[in-house]
Order: C-alpha cells, then sequence, then structure tokens
C-alpha cells in the first residue's frame, strides 16, 4: 500500500508539472492585468469624487466673494479675474498612465502570440527559466493586488496621500511585471529558435598537398594554355623554315593581369557586430550568456551587459484630441542584443540606427550615451522598426 501511495504522489506531481506550463502562466498574467485594470478604475474614480468635494466649498466660497465685489461700485467696476485656478493636481494621471494599465494584457499576450506562430506547442510549453520569470511577476503583482484590497477594506477613510500611494504602487508594479514578462518570453523564443549549422570546413585526406587558391588556380590555367598556343606556332614556324627562311619573330607572353583589390569592409563596427545586424535570428554567443565573461571572441571588448538586461527609454509625443493637444507617451525597451551588435572593434559603440537611416554615423563611448542618444534623437516609429527595440 505504500508503494502504491508514494506512486500515486510521483505521478500527480509530475502531472501538476506538465500543467504548469507557460500558456497557463500567461493565462494567469493577463488576469491578473486585468484585476489591476479593474483597481486603478476604482481607485481614480475615488481620487476624482474627493477633489470635486474638496473644490466645491471653494467654489461657493468663490461665488460669495466675488458677489461682495460687486456690491461695491468705482474702482472694482468692470474689472474681471485674470488668474485661472486648477485643481488637477496629483490626483490627475494622464493618459498614458491609463494606457499602461489597459494594454498589458494585450501586449503580453501579442508577445506570446508571435512565439507561438512561430514554434507552436515547444514555445506554449516552455522552459524552466520562463516558467519562474512568469510565477515570480505573477506573485509579486497579485501581492500588491491583495495589500491595495486590504488597506481599503480596513481602513474607514482613505486619505488622498494614501490614494495617489495605492495608484502609484499598482502604476509600477504594473510597468514592472509586463516589461519583465515580454523579456521573458522573447528570451524564451531566442533561446527556442533552431540554431544555424556553421559551414564545415573542406575535409582533406591525411598526406595530402593543400588545396590551391582559386585565383591561383585559374591562372595556371590561363598561363598553360598561352604556353601551348606559343609551342603550336613554334612548331609551325620551324616546319615552314624547310622551305623559305622567313625573319624569325619571337611573341611575347601576354602578362598575368594583376587581381583586383577588394574593397575595404566597414570599420565603424565589429566584425560580430556586423553579423548580428545582417542575420537577425542569429543568436548570441556564450560569452554573452549565463556564466559568460561578456568578451566579444572577435575584437575581444568588454561589454558591460547582462543577459535578459534591458534599457527603458519612453517617448512623449502630443497628439490632439478634440481641439485640445494631450501628452502621450510611449515606452520602449532595448534588449542587450541591440547594445552588443552596436559595438566596435576599436572600443565604445556606434548606432545602429544612424548607420541604416542618416547620412552621417554617431559614435559613442559608453552604452548610457548611447542609450540617451537613442532617446534624444530618434522618433518613436524609427524605433519601433528595429527589431531588437520592443515597445512595452
Amino acid at each position: 500500500m505504500k508503494e502504491e501511495a508514494e506512486a500515486t504522489v510521483r505521478t500527480a506531481k509530475a502531472v501538476l508539472q506538465e500543467l504548469v506550463v507557460v500558456v497557463s502562466l500567461v493565462r494567469t498574467l493577463t488576469d491578473s492585468f486585468g484585476s489591476a485594470s479593474d483597481l486603478y478604475r476604482k481607485l481614480k474614480q475615488k481620487s476624482r469624487s474627493r477633489s470635486n468635494i474638496r473644490e466645491e466649498p471653494e467654489r461657493r466660497d468663490g461665488d460669495s466673494f466675488r458677489s461682495r465685489r460687486g456690491s461695491h461700485t468705482g474702482y472694482y467696476h468692470g474689472r474681471r479675474p485674470q488668474v485661472r485656478w486648477s485643481h488637477s493636481g496629483k490626483d490627475d494621471y494622464s493618459n498614458s498612465d491609463d494606457e499602461l494599465i489597459c494594454t498589458s494584457s494585450v501586449q503580453v499576450k501579442a508577445e506570446y502570440d508571435r512565439g507561438y506562430r512561430k514554434l507552436g506547442e515547444p514555445f506554449a510549453r516552455g522552459d524552466l527559466i520562463t516558467q519562474n520569470q512568469l510565477q515570480s511577476q505573477i506573485i509579486q503583482l497579485q501581492q500588491t493586488l491583495l495589500n491595495i484590497h486590504q488597506d481599503l477594506l480596513l481602513s474607514t477613510y482613505v486619505s488622498p496621500s494614501s490614494s495617489h500611494s495605492h495608484l502609484a504602487r499598482l502604476i509600477q508594479t504594473t510597468r514592472t511585471a509586463r516589461a519583465a514578462s515580454i523579456i521573458a518570453l522573447d528570451m524564451q523564443y531566442q533561446r527556442m529558435l533552431p540554431r544555424i549549422p556553421p559551414k564545415s570546413p573542406e575535409l582533406l585526406i591525411p598526406g595530402a598537398f593543400p588545396l590551391p587558391l582559386r585565383g591561383h588556380h585559374e591562372n595556371s590555367h590561363a598561363t598553360g594554355r598561352r604556353r601551348s598556343r606559343i609551342r603550336k606556332k613554334r612548331n609551325s614556324s620551324s616546319s615552314s623554315s624547310s622551305c623559305s627562311d622567313p625573319p624569325n619573330f619571337i611573341e611575347r607572353p601576354e602578362p598575368v593581369p594583376k587581381p583586383t583589390p577588394r574593397p575595404h569592409g566597414n570599420k565603424l563596427f565589429c566584425v560580430y557586430a556586423r553579423d548580428l545586424q545582417h542575420k537577425p535570428r542569429l543568436p548570441l554567443i556564450d560569452n554573452f550568456k549565463d556564466g559568460g565573461d561578456n568578451m566579444c571572441q572577435y575584437c575581444h571588448s568588454y561589454i558591460a551587459t547582462r543577459p535578459g538586461k534591458a534599457w527603458e527609454i519612453i517617448k512623449d509625443r502630443d497628439k490632439k484630441f478634440d481641439k485640445h493637444t494631450h501628452t502621450l507617451s510611449r515606452a520602449f525597451l532595448v534588449k542587450t542584443r541591440f547594445v552588443i551588435k552596436s559595438h566596435r572593434e576599436s572600443g565604445g559603440f556606434a548606432c545602429v540606427l544612424c548607420a541604416r537611416l542618416n547620412k552621417s554615423d554617431t559614435a559613442c563611448r559608453s552604452i548610457g550615451e548611447l542609450i540617451h542618444h537613442l532617446w534624444e534623437e530618434h522618433t518613436s516609429d524609427e524605433l519601433e522598426e528595429e527589431e531588437d527595440i520592443v515597445e512595452c
């Protein structure tokens, strides 16, 4: 009986491990984002109602003050107040926060669908690394939601400062969970891509001579053909000399043409960086993975990155809605692969977008300068077209 029970427990554990797959974790994560969106609307509605309550006595006081001023004549006659008071303070949040909360579920689901369309069931099952990362984000997000709900239930009166604190904590936790989940799914996609096998060199038989160069082989054939033509002409001239003795003309061999020089390569980037630029599906070498030394195997440059690291860029853009201009923010994550494919052989970095889109190149001494250049000099549309920069 004991052995049967232990076997049953092991079977149940195996079934549970099979159920904890990436697709189920993504579904749980999107449900948590939905709960965060509902809580965000609830907190924001309470914040607006309190601000309206505070504005009502102020408005009554202002009306009574204006009525007292209107009763006087003379100096105050016909004057109008020149200052407009706006009560939109910390309780009002921009449209970017609304977009962050409401679109987190859609963006994580879109990243999952991209990998599933390409890789199918293996991507849906995932690996242990992605499962642990998604579980960690689910736990943190649900813990934040639970703490805020407990504060709202146990507190008889929620002050404006505490309401603002709840909103800020919810926005920050949602932003972190969304960015980390998108990066985790993208890293799993990179790990599961089929690796391109390297080209095997030509095998030589032991003891055989090395293969001749292609240019040397063609030149030797051309030289042999010219020598055979000269030999035939000499034989024909020697046979005809028995009848008559014309002057002997010595035919000089044609000069061997010099090989055309190869054009100089682009020295702006390292050789490995150019390979990453021209081959979007080429994975990173083991030096830039867990346990690696972060050294380029071609130019031996050290790049201060780590696996899964990303840099966030927030671009603001003014957009008109009903004759009113609002500032919309878009957040982008610069992945480690973009930084590695931007390094130079002589040290430092160069902007890949400038090399591709502009007439002049931009060199940066550090990763911070490169990220600052992307934020300051390039538009949201240019960042969106880069495959190693994702919008979050």
